[in-house]
């Protein structure tokens, strides 16, 4: 089992990922709610959506901007710790902040609902901003321990749905000039009508073009993403 120390360098939130990415007229209603849950002590937050919508993409974003106004952040992936033994929860209340991402991950597991259960209220006793992601609302997302569903519910909770493609482009545009890729507003474009609709998977196929590019020595055009869409686009994965 990996020691405290362990779990919180393998926790650590990416560093691709801003509340600048998110920054278009479809979010604006939660970005509102995650400054004002950013910005007090002990609150919560739950974001719900399906796969591939950008749960787990703004999770790390809120990690990252936490980090930035220099509080301590830890990101719990649940559908890969789960895996693990949930004592690694213990000692994490002392982090200014806690996201988990795919409770229902843990649905059904006795020992991680209850170990979630009483990180939940040792995290809210030490005032530690909590938000929570899943692809359902708390009482639909399989969770058997009925406390841990009531203090999930007690979260104001935010749905995240497929953005537009104004939305889309402020996305890819943002996430391409923090990786240092030149690209004209035309391919912009073309790679974002062309694209997978979620966020998730947008992003993840841009991390594919932008390793493509580099290998190849090449530019990222029109030319090059759609040799790219037509020879490989399925070798990057859905992201959430």
């Amino acid at each position: 089992m990996q020691t405290a120390e362990q779990l919180l360098l393998n926790l650590r939130p990416r560093l691709d990922a801003r509340l600048s990415d998110f920054d278009a007229p479809c979010y604006a209603g939660v970005l509102a709610a995650a400054a004002q849950w950013l910005d007090a002590p002990g609150s919560l937050l739950y974001l719900y959506g399906e796969p591939g919508h950008g749960r787990s993409h703004l999770l790390a974003a809120l990690c990252a901007e936490a980090e930035s106004r220099g509080l301590s952040a830890v990101l719990l992936p649940l559908s890969e710790l789960c895996r693990d033994e949930p004592a690694m929860l213990s000692g994490l209340e002392g982090q200014d902040l806690i996201a988990c991402d795919d409770i229902e991950a843990i649905a059904g597991n006795a020992a991680w609902e209850e170990a979630l259960f009483h990180l939940f209220n040792r995290a809210r006793m030490n005032g530690c901003r909590q938000v929570f992601s899943a692809e359902h609302m708390p009482a639909r997302c399989g969770i058997q321990l009925p406390d841990l569903v009531s203090r999930l519910a007690q979260a104001p909770a935010w749905a995240l749905d497929l953005p537009d493609d104004a939305s889309r482009l402020a996305l890819v545009e943002a996430s391409a000039q923090r990786r240092g890729l030149l690209m004209e507003p035309e391919v912009l474009r073309y790679l974002v009508l062309r694209a997978p609709r979620e966020p998730g998977r947008l992003l993840a196929l841009l991390e594919h073009l932008d390793r493509g590019s580099l290998i190849a020595g090449r530019r990222l055009t029109i030319p090059f993403i759609r040799q790219t869409l037509e020879m490989d686009g399925s070798a990057y994965q859905a992201g959430r």
